[in-house]
């Protein structure tokens, strides 16, 4: 029997607006440069500042005396959610505008005497790409795209990569959330984006060479491990393949779409099993530059063939679908169609990033036919400037028609990096692997009387892999009072006007609301036969500190060999405290501590709860005097 693994998180719905149309690239002038004795530290440094749209402001500084012209570049003009069109400048930020791609900004950067570069621009929440242009007549540049010397994300080595050969180079700042955004979207992308504070939970990012199945050598994959990677733990890491678009390279997912900051803080968070990524460069046909050295079959194969193999041949990673994802952005979104195709047993998750497959009817019942009653889930989205989501919900669809769970959505943004890590983060937190096995509830039943005021305490066991929560959210179903109610910590209590035959105590795993353990609770009428307390303490009076002893004894008002033994429990009050005792075979012995009592007489108070034989009934005791 085919079990659900996606959908374990809520929609995050954005609405759909038309086609964003890209203009030319938006060129302004830096203002005046003002005075001021800060240093400048090279990079990208992110201030609070009030007078800022956003709540904050980054300054970009980068060194090169030889340089003639410097501009800050990147996806930072706005895109407004309510036309979809208009682009704005950062300083023109407000709620419902967020940096996109599609056109350049580019804003000319101011030189000190010692060869500094800087300008300073405001800019809302998130990882944003940005990148320098630059004019060096010393090194033969002229409109030279480079990221910023400064960076600390990791490159693979030399120029090779497509994207240097390309000039087309990337780079990302982080910034935090102000209040003042008002934007839960913002709010949630800072979240997931911006580093882990505590350096020793980030995972690690490194590029190793390897040749491709077309023998070209020179090239490289990205790996992410996950903070204390453990090479010979027990139970194999899942693993995400991630490719990239038509003019991106092994760099992409790592840095502009930020993957190795999102799954650091949902690992930190408990929300995704420590999981490994593995990024690639799929142009590998000799040193075209054109959109042809990326070949989707190639690409599909060399995967396949050559990367699944390397990579599980020198880290602990699953090598079972179950424990495998695809994802792609763009045309790696679409290449995603090519490997479910040819290779449906591979993967049992696949996340299309603004990139849809390209799949017959055959296929989808080719990929059926193999698959059968095992798991797969397939992921669909772009950002809400690219279109709406009829084509993603027709290949949804089709998989849904075929008893796969398939999920769609938008974010905003455009065709860009930012877009894929936005995606990348619901795919990952609301689909992907969990790690929660399963989630039990103690005691499993519970059978109570109406008419008295319960509390019973319930407890979650919830198996979890390495790293994952075991939080739960605890709720009660059935009630028909509004005094039943169960605590944050499992603590049910039943109202003695709760009418209902039956309760359902739930807990429900906060990683994978999936995943549920259930308790049944019944509640049965009390019996009408009546009974009688009888309760003695000893002794009558005692020095203040000490304990009395109390025997409480029930018994049916017209007692006879027959009568069954009085059950349930009796809540025995005395000196401003309430001891709630079972009973065992009618009777009960409980103990009445003074500590904290002045001097003086205090009542004992029995009342009792009632069963299917016998009716609640209720009595005052003698006086205990405390000496």
């Amino acid at each position: 029997m085919r079990k659900a693994i996606g959908r374990r998180g809520l929609a995050r719905a954005v609405a759909l607006l038309a086609f964003a149309s890209l203009g030319a690239s938006a060129i302004v002038s830096a203002p005046a440069a003002a005075a001021t004795t800060t240093a400048l530290v090279e990079g990208a440094t992110v201030t609070a500042d009030s007078t800022s749209p956003t709540g904050y402001t980054v300054r970009f500084v980068y060194h090169n005396p030889n340089a003639t012209q410097v501009r800050l570049a990147g996806d930072l003009t706005l895109l407004d959610v309510g036309t979809g069109t208009t682009r704005y400048q950062p300083e023109a930020w407000q709620p419902g505008r967020y940096h996109a791609g599609g056109t350049e900004f580019l804003r000319d950067m101011t030189r000190d005497p010692a060869g500094y570069w800087s300008v300073s621009v405001p800019l809302h929440a998130g990882s944003l790409s940005y990148w320098y242009r630059v004019w060096d007549p010393t090194q033969g540049w002229v409109n030279k795209r480079i990221w910023d010397p400064a960076s600390t994300n990791p490159r693979p080595p030399g120029e090779s990569s497509f994207r240097v050969r390309n000039n087309d180079v990337l780079d990302a700042v982080y910034v935090p959330y102000a209040d003042k955004q008002n934007d839960p979207v913002l709010k949630e992308r800072s979240e997931y984006e911006l580093p882990v504070s505590d350096p020793s939970r980030r995972g690690t990012v490194r590029y190793i060479p390897y040749t491709t199945i077309l023998g070209d050598s020179g090239h490289y994959l990205g790996v992410y491990l996950p903070p204390n990677y453990d090479p010979n733990r027990a139970q194999p890491y899942k693993v995400a393949y991630l490719a990239h678009g038509i003019f991106g390279d092994e760099t992409d997912f790592m840095v502009p779409a930020n993957v190795p900051n999102i799954l650091d803080n949902m690992t930190a968070k408990g929300e995704i099993e420590p999981t490994v990524v593995v990024t690639m460069g799929n142009h590998f046909t000799g040193t075209s530059l054109g959109f042809a050295s990326y070949n989707q079959t190639n690409a599909a194969n060399n995967l396949v063939q050559t990367i699944l193999p390397l990579i599980e041949a020198n880290y602990n990673v699953s090598t079972e679908r179950e424990g495998r994802a695809y994802g792609g952005f763009s045309y790696g979104g679409m290449t995603g169609g090519v490997v479910i195709r040819n290779y449906p047993t591979t993967f049992a998750f696949y996340g299309h990033f603004s990139g849809n497959p390209s799949l017959t009817t055959q296929d989808y019942d080719t990929i059926a036919g193999a698959v059968g009653d095992d798991d797969l889930f397939v992921f669909l989205g772009n950002g809400v400037f690219e279109g709406n989501l009829n084509a993603q919900n027709g290949i949804a669809n089709n998989f849904r028609a075929r008893g796969y769970d398939a999920h769609t959505t938008q974010v905003p943004g455009a065709h860009d990096g930012m877009t894929a890590g936005q995606l990348f983060t619901i795919f990952a937190r609301d689909h992907l692997w969990s790690g929660v096995d399963s989630v039990s509830v103690t005691p499993p039943t519970e059978n109570l009387t109406r008419g008295w005021n319960w509390t019973r305490q319930f407890v979650a066991k919830v198996t979890t892999n390495d790293g994952v929560s075991p939080a739960v959210t605890w709720s009660v179903t059935g009630a028909t009072s509004a005094g039943t109610t169960v605590s944050a910590d499992g603590r049910l209590s039943v109202a003695a006007n709760e009418t209902a035959s039956a309760l359902t105590v739930v807990a429900t795993s906060v990683v994978d609301p999936t995943k549920a353990g259930t308790a049944r609770v019944t509640l049965t009428p009390p019996g009408a036969a009546r009974v009688v307390v009888k309760a003695k303490a000893a002794p009558a009076s005692i020095v203040r500190g000490g304990t009395f002893r109390l025997d409480v004894d029930l018994r049916a008002q017209t007692q006879h060999k027959k009568a069954p033994p009085v059950t349930g429990e009796i809540a025995v009050t005395f000196g401003g405290s309430t001891q709630v005792v079972s009973l065992t075979d009618g009777a009960a012995v409980v103990n009445l501590p003074t500590s904290g009592l002045s001097a003086g007489g205090y009542p004992v108070h029995v009342a009792y709860s009632g069963d299917p034989t016998y009716a609640p009934t209720a009595a005052v005791h003698q006086q205990l005097r405390v000496r």
